[in-house]
């Protein structure tokens, strides 16, 4: 492990972006396919289950969101010390990591369950659009433990510089739910027909399948997540401090669509599907730039647990030079074919028409989104997260009011919501981008190498 671990971190840089980014990028598509591949079966339910399965979407990331407190964590103390050859240091992050994660799950299920009518209103959705959602998330709910900890487990092959397993994982994974889907949702082989519920216990399932082949993958790299028995609360909260900050930005930035639905639901429930699919397709650029960001978090991470700083800086500047490249490109495809790709997802002319709005405006500033996400990982791997909170959380914020103004105020109609959606996409990236440069994450370096028992090497 020590030789494998000395050689990532001193590799030609450029080709170690792609060997990082690559998988991860493809590994982030993959999960995206498993909304493409629900949303494509459930669509053939009908317009309605297609409006509920976009609503709890939004519920579901802002769940999902919330691993960042242990995942985001776990990356960062993993590869930091694994750049600084700490080995059983990084056994210890990863297993306190794993525990702190699933007992986030299980207290988060708990809340959906109690919550999820109250949740269903504030988006004005009506009664069979409820009731088809309370089914999906139930489920989902229920299994949340699975999800997360299959975030968990992929945080730490990514700490320990492995991007290529959890791909593989991912698309076994992936084959597995897309032949759930439709065995259950329209009862084949003479199994129930449970419909929309169908297409949520196949997710949870296939997950489930995830985080047994994780665990044996691990095993094989003989590195096994140590679970004390005795917490080291030290570990706990700097796993907190790290992925907190994170988890707040992105619970509130997927929370605040729950309030956009509400002002969406009052175009039609059109327009709900529209912003559904609209994000399962943007995702792909999403995801893309999680791919880089992945990168980014570990070379950062690994570079600053073994005291190269400029190293560290150097990789992260070159991995958002070519998220840009890939940025371009999806840009140009969604302002040029948003049609045809709606129309992979929809027959609905009217669905069509708003998702391709929305998806020529958001192509706009594309870009940006790289910014802000692949930052994100950057400052992550740093250890200091606190910034990106600061930037995200009121920006993410402001789309409520500046939605409602500019589609009710100024009769922008549904577009005055998309457009509240891209500017504060490009104000979010090209700030925190203003903030990695002025090099403010450097100063909390020395605090971090002592954040937590170092005698564990």
């Amino acid at each position: 492990m020590e030789s494998e671990v000395h050689l990532l971190i001193n590799r030609n840089l450029h080709s170690t972006i792609f060997e990082l980014s690559v998988p991860g990028m493809i590994s982030s598509v993959l999960m995206t396919m498993f909304q493409l591949v629900d949303a494509y079966w459930i669509g053939k339910l009908g317009t309605v289950a297609l409006a509920a399965i976009s609503g709890s979407a939004f519920v579901i990331w802002a769940l999902i969101s919330l691993t960042a407190m242990s995942a985001n964590g776990i990356t960062t103390l993993v590869a930091q010390n694994i750049g600084g050859l700490k080995i059983n240091a990084a056994r210890l992050s990863a297993g306190h990591g794993l525990i702190l994660n699933t007992g986030i799950a299980i207290a988060l299920s708990v809340i959906v369950f109690l919550f999820q009518d109250t949740l269903f209103a504030a988006m004005g959705f009506s009664d069979s659009v409820s009731d088809d959602a309370r089914q999906y998330l139930s489920i989902i709910s229920a299994g949340l433990f699975l999800l997360f900890g299959f975030t968990g487990l992929e945080a730490v092959f990514r700490g320990l510089g492995d991007t290529f397993t959890p791909t593989l994982i991912i698309a076994i994974t992936l084959v597995l739910n897309a032949i759930l889907d439709p065995v259950f949702i329209f009862g084949w082989f003479g199994l129930p027909e449970l419909k929309i519920g169908g297409a949520a216990l196949a997710t949870v399932l296939s997950h489930g399948v995830a985080v047994l082949i994780c665990l044996y993958f691990l095993r094989k790299k003989h590195f096994n997540p140590d679970f004390k028995l005795r917490i080291e609360w030290p570990i706990i909260r700097r796993i907190l401090s790290i992925g907190l900050p994170i988890a707040t930005g992105g619970f509130i930035f997927s929370f605040i669509y729950i309030f956009l639905t509400n002002i969406i639901s009052k175009f039609g429930m059109p327009a709900v599907a529209a912003i559904g699919i609209g994000h399962r397709i943007e995702g792909v650029a999403w995801f893309a730039c999680v791919g880089f960001s992945v990168a980014a978090a570990t070379l950062v991470g690994q570079n600053v647990g073994a005291g190269r700083i400029k190293e560290a800086q150097r990789a992260a500047w070159w991995v958002n030079g070519y998220g840009v490249i890939v940025l371009l490109i999806v840009s140009i495809i969604f302002y040029v074919f948003p049609a045809e790709l709606m129309g992979i997802f929809t027959n609905d002319q009217i669905v069509r028409a708003y998702g391709v709005e929305y998806l020529r405006i958001v192509a706009i500033f594309e870009i940006f989104l790289g910014f802000e996400v692949i930052m994100e990982g950057a400052f992550s791997g740093a250890g200091y997260t606190l910034p990106v909170m600061l930037v995200n959380v009121p920006l993410s914020a402001a789309r409520i009011p500046l939605a409602w103004y500019l589609s009710v105020h100024l009769d922008w109609g549904i577009n005055g919501v998309w457009w509240a959606i891209a500017l504060s996409t490009f104000l979010k990236g090209f700030i925190n981008a203003i903030l990695f440069s002025a090099g403010l994450w450097k100063r909390k370096i020395p605090d971090q190498n002592n954040a937590f028992p170092t005698t564990l090497a």
